[in-house]
């Protein structure tokens, strides 16, 4: 296999999971590809630090944003940059993880299999219980309301999961996506800050006529929500953002009734519990409405997310 490929991750002030990432990427056992490291906006220290502590390769380019612009602003970002060496592949991992060997090889193998009509992306693991599974894309079990499940999730890997299959929806831990789909759908779309962007662009590409394909054969490690939660998905930031996500994500992606519905129950679920509910778990439910009240705000400008978080000041 002789097709480009360029990696592009994330880094925002995790130097150490940074450096592990390109660590196990720079293993790989394909030859043709690069990895683009956009450093989004990282205090001058941990910038200068990874600086000095980046591998002297040429395959690692480093690209620095001067403020931090959140995950999807600097997906995006590193799209523009690679675009313009003009890959066959584009790989979209997180920064907190560490990729097998034989990943990128069996991503372009998969991906051609599919006549590259398929975003393809493969087994996550934990990477703190090694041999527990994360992700394995979803599964929809409503198409009304897009809700589903991820196979073998939090489940001891036994080979439950070893099985090569099309998914509903899948998860930019890691994926691979041929540069034609950017130019059929364009990027990731900025009403996102983070959260909700993958699933979005995932069925923008299943109506444009791309598979999303699971593949066993590609393994990853996953650490999870260290960027807005410390690894806690509970924590009241990643309580309002993947609430206003969620809000966003139905609309763009739910038929109108199915939108009014889903956010209607949920208000009222929410509203509930606010008053129901005590200590931390009633924090928890006040955040997640004001997630959902804030995309509903949305919906009146319908206007890209700067990234306001009202709990990233008060924690």
């Amino acid at each position: 296999m002789n097709k480009t490929v360029i990696v592009i991750t994330i880094n925002y002030n995790q130097n150490q999971y940074t450096l592990n990432c390109i660590e196990s990427l720079l293993k790989s056992d394909y030859d043709h590809f690069q990895i683009m490291l956009i450093d989004n906006g990282s205090t001058k220290t941990n910038k200068e630090e990874l600086e000095r502590l980046l591998p002297d390769d040429n395959r690692v380019i480093l690209k620095k944003i001067i403020n931090n612009r959140g995950y999807v602003a600097g997906i995006n970002y590193g799209l523009e940059e690679c675009s313009k060496l003009n890959p066959d592949y584009y790989v979209i991992m997180n920064n907190d993880t560490i990729i097998e060997r034989t990943a990128i090889s069996e991503l372009v193998k998969t991906a051609e299999k599919y006549n590259n009509r398929a975003i393809v992306a493969g087994k996550v693991l934990h990477m703190d219980h090694p041999d527990y599974i994360q992700q394995t894309g979803t599964i929809f079990t409503d198409r009304r309301y897009l809700h589903g499940y991820s196979p073998g999730k939090n489940e001891l890997d036994t080979g439950q999961c070893d099985i090569e299959e099309e998914r509903d929806s899948l998860d930019d831990i890691l994926w691979i996506l041929p540069a034609s789909i950017i130019k059929d759908i364009g990027n990731y779309c900025n009403y996102f800050f983070l959260y909700a962007e993958q699933g979005d662009f995932a069925q923008r590409a299943r109506r444009f006529g791309y598979k999303l394909i699971y593949t066993p054969k590609v393994k990853i490690w996953h650490k999870g929500s260290i960027t807005s939660g410390g690894g806690n998905k509970q924590a009241l930031p990643v309580c309002y953002w993947t609430s206003k996500s969620g809000v966003i994500f139905s609309y763009r992606n739910l038929k109108f009734k199915y939108f009014l519905i889903r956010n209607l129950n949920q208000i009222l679920k929410l509203l509930a519990k606010s008053i129901i509910l005590k200590g931390v778990e009633k924090k928890r439910s006040i955040a997640r409405l004001r997630g959902v009240l804030a995309g509903l705000k949305w919906f009146f400008n319908k206007k890209p997310d700067n990234g306001y978080n009202p709990y990233i000041k008060e924690i």
